[in-house]
C-alpha cells in the first residue's frame, strides 16, 4: 500500500471512531457544530493531502440532466401526492428559519461533497480507502440527524434504521459514485434541491414517515443510475443536439398542469377539490366523488352544500338550517342519506366553502389511500 493510502487510511478510521464517538455517547455534531466540523475537517484535510479542483467534461450538460431528473420525480412525487394527500409547510421565510434551519443545510450540503470529492480522488485505486470514505460519509450523515430521535427501546432503533440509516446508505453510496465520476457540483446541486425541499415550498405532498423514508432511499439511486446513464451516452456522442429543448418540451406542459392540481386541490385558489369519504350525502354526491368548492362564496342559504372543518375532518352536508346568534350566523347541516340533522353548529370561521359541483369517480384513490 502508497504511503498516501496508508495516511488515508488512518485519517478515515480516526474520524470514523470520532463519529461512532458523537452518534452513540456524546450527540453533539448537528446544525452549525457539524457545519464547524466539516470546516475543521476540510482545513486539515489541506494541511495533510492538499484539495483538489473539480475537473469534469459536459458539466453544463450534467447541470440539465440533474434538473429535468428532479422536475420529473417530483411531478410523479406531486401526483401521488394528490392522491395521499397534501400538506401546507410552515413559514421558514423567516429570520429564524433562514439562519437556525436553511442556511446551516446549505453549508453542511456544500462543505460535505467537497470534502467527499476530495477523499475520493485521493482514494482513487484503493478499494479500502474508498470504501471507508463512503462509510465516514454515512457517519456524518447519521450523526448530524441522530440527535432528533430518541432512543429507548428496540423499536425506536427500528425507527432510525428506516428512517436515517437506510437513507443515509443509500444516499451517500449513490452521491460518492457521482461524486468520482461527474465532480461535486452535480451533487449538491441535487442534495441541496432535496433537503430543502420542504423548507422552501409551501405544499408537499404528505406521505407517512416510512414511505417518505423510501421515496429517499430509492431517490439517490435513480439520481445517480440517470446522470451516469447520460454520461456515457454524451461519451459515445449517441445524444442529438436538440435532445434537452425536446424534453423541456415534454416535460413543461405536463408539469404546469400537475402544479395546477396541487394548487387547486390545496385550496390556494378560489375553488378546492375534496375527495368525498362516506355515502352521507347519497344518491346526490356519492363516496369517491370530487366536489368542486367555491371559497369565495358570497352567501349561504338553506339547501345550499357548504364544506366546513370539524376539528381535523372535512364535512360536506346540506344546509336545512340557518339562525342568527347575537349577529352571528349559525348553520345546521344534514346529510342527504342520513335522517338525523348534525349535532354541531357550524360558524362562519369553519366553513370552507359552497358546493359548486361534483365529479363523479375521481377521488376513490384519495379515499382509498386515506382509510384509517
Amino acid at each position: 500500500m502508497k504511503k498516501g493510502y496508508k495516511r488515508l487510511l488512518i485519517f478515515l478510521i480516526i474520524l470514523i471512531s470520532l463519529l461512532l464517538l458523537d452518534t452513540f455517547v456524546i450527540n453533539i455534531l448537528s446544525g452549525y457544530k457539524m457545519v464547524l466540523f466539516l470546516i475543521f475537517l476540510i482545513i486539515l484535510f489541506n494541511e495533510l493531502f492538499v484539495l483538489e479542483k473539480e475537473r469534469h467534461r459536459y458539466k453544463n450538460d450534467i447541470y440539465i440532466e440533474v434538473m429535468f431528473s428532479v422536475l420529473i420525480f417530483y411531478s410523479f412525487y406531486y401526483i401521488l401526492g394528490l392522491i395521499i394527500g397534501l400538506a401546507k409547510t410552515p413559514n421558514y421565510y423567516t429570520l429564524n428559519g433562514i439562519t437556525n434551519i436553511i442556511v446551516p443545510i446549505i453549508l453542511y450540503v456544500i462543505l460535505k461533497e467537497v470534502l467527499r470529492y476530495n477523499m475520493l480522488q485521493k482514494a482513487d485505486g484503493n478499494n479500502l480507502d474508498s470504501v471507508l470514505a463512503v462509510i465516514l460519509f454515512i457517519m456524518i450523515e447519521i450523526s448530524n440527524k441522530y440527535a432528533f430521535y430518541e432512543v429507548k427501546n428496540q423499536f425506536d432503533m427500528l425507527r432510525v434504521i428506516s428512517l436515517a440509516l437506510l437513507p443515509a446508505i443509500s444516499s451517500n453510496i449513490a452521491y460518492s459514485y457521482v461524486s468520482k465520476k461527474v465532480g461535486y457540483k452535480p451533487v449538491i446541486i441535487f442534495d441541496l434541491i432535496i433537503s430543502l425541499f420542504t423548507y422552501l415550498i409551501p405544499i408537499v405532498p404528505n406521505p407517512n414517515e416510512y414511505v417518505a423514508s423510501l421515496v429517499y432511499i430509492i431517490l439517490p439511486v435513480a439520481f445517480a443510475y440517470r446522470v451516469l446513464r447520460f454520461f456515457e451516452l454524451k461519451n459515445d456522442e449517441e445524444i442529438p443536439s436538440n435532445y434537452h429543448k425536446k424534453r423541456f418540451q415534454l416535460t413543461i406542459l405536463p408539469l404546469i398542469l400537475i402544479i395546477a392540481l396541487v394548487y387547486f386541490y390545496s385550496g390556494y385558489f378560489k375553488y378546492y377539490a375534496i375527495a368525498i369519504a362516506s355515502g352521507s350525502m347519497k344518491p346526490n354526491i356519492n363516496k369517491g366523488d370530487i366536489t368542486v368548492v367555491d371559497q369565495k362564496y358570497k352567501t349561504i342559504k338553506n339547501n345550499d352544500v357548504i364544506a366546513y372543518k370539524k376539528e381535523n375532518t372535512i364535512i360536506v352536508h346540506r344546509v336545512v338550517k340557518k339562525t342568527d346568534v347575537n349577529g352571528t350566523s349559525v348553520y345546521y347541516t344534514k346529510g342527504d342519506a342520513n335522517n338525523n340533522i348534525d349535532n354541531i353548529a357550524i360558524y362562519e370561521d369553519m366553513i370552507i366553502g359552497k358546493v359548486k359541483f361534483r365529479i363523479p369517480y375521481i377521488g376513490y384513490p384519495t379515499v382509498w389511500f386515506n382509510i384509517k
